[in-house]
């Protein structure tokens, strides 16, 4: 059951969000140039766009990216973005799965849409029925999926001690934003996928790094739905504090390196 909000989820998150959630690996955005044979002539709809981490890798290779976001701070930090990086050709729009139908005009159909952390937020059933309808015949949808700090904990210590102070200072039941709580979906999203409409699902994976220094976790902590600022309130200075003391005390010179599997999963509008 759904319990939390899509325009508060996220609320507090995009200045950080912008700034400290990490790219993707060119290695992604050239899959999806090569498998969806993306030109001047395509159409993308970036769903869950956040401050454009997608949308603007992509712009400068098609006609048109609709990109699409519950939070308008996060809109309004990706247009500041793009903005400086001369990309004119995003359309931002306000907005979330749900309401798919209202926002997109069925007559006017895309290429390929991008869902890139952002999948597990939605009615997957519902949304993949929704896009079926707004795909070209031959285009298709990319759901993106990738670790961070928090996720594959198991056997990283700088990881566990992470995880043991958000747990700490915010206890057990994950957040989600000011105003909800958040249970992971059990049923993964290839079986989602494997039902709906769409067919000839194909997985990818690209295993890369990254190191991130103590500012960097702090500040994607900040990006995140379970320890935004507004979540923390009062707690975030002792919250920082502890932060930094753990990691420290695990690595003295603020280093952090993570093991990162990016999964794509494709699937096509015959």
């Amino acid at each position: 059951m759904i319990t939390w909000q899509p325009d508060n989820v996220f609320s507090g998150t995009a200045w950080y969000y912008a700034r400290f959630r990490p790219d993707y690996p060119e290695e992604v955005i050239n899959l999806l140039l090569t498998k969806f044979g993306l030109s001047k002539d395509s159409r993308i709809l970036d769903l869950g766009c956040g401050t454009g981490q997608i949308s603007i890798p992509i712009a400068p290779y098609v006609s048109e990216i609709i990109a699409i976001d519950p939070q308008q701070d996060m809109i309004n930090e990706g247009k500041s973005i793009a903005s400086t990086s001369g990309i004119t050709n995003i359309k931002w729009v306000l907005g979330e799965s749900a309401q798919l139908p209202h926002l997109m005009n069925n007559n006017d159909k895309v290429n390929l849409t991008v869902i890139a952390r952002a999948f597990h937020w939605m009615d997957r059933e519902q949304t993949l029925k929704d896009l079926y309808h707004l795909t070209q015949s031959g285009g298709g949808v990319a759901i993106i999926t990738d670790n961070g700090p928090r996720d594959a904990i198991a056997d990283t210590k700088w990881k566990l001690a992470l995880d043991d102070v958000v747990h700490h200072w915010l206890g057990d039941i994950r957040l989600a934003g000011t105003k909800g709580t958040y249970s992971h979906p059990v049923r993964r999203h290839e079986e989602i996928v494997r039902e709906s409409e769409f067919r000839n699902l194909e997985s990818i994976t690209i295993n890369t790094r990254r190191t991130w220094n103590i500012d960097q976790l702090i500040g994607y902590l900040y990006s995140t739905s379970s320890s935004s600022i507004p979540v923390l309130g009062d707690k975030k200075e002792p919250f920082e504090s502890d932060v930094r003391h753990r990691l420290l005390t695990i690595n003295p010179d603020g280093l952090f390196e993570e093991k990162v599997t990016t999964s794509v999963l494709i699937v096509w509008k015959n």
